[in-house]
């Protein structure tokens, strides 16, 4: 019983730390992703706060 015990916390507690893992590195590549989509923006002459709005807008609408 206790074997079992043992078994399920851990893998509960290895899927917690995965989907953690999973939560932050989907967040820091989404950060990347606007700010590229900003840059190309501000390139392209859209005015900063044109490029903020249509990228958020983009990014939401996902």
């Amino acid at each position: 019983m206790k074997t079992i015990l043992t078994l399920g916390v851990g893998f509960w507690l290895g899927r917690q730390l995965y989907i953690n893992y999973d939560k932050r590195t989907a967040l820091r590549k989404e950060a990347q992703l606007k700010a590229r989509l900003q840059q190309f923006l501000e390139q392209n002459d859209f005015s900063k706060t044109d490029s903020k709005k249509h990228s958020n807008t983009i990014f939401r609408s996902n």
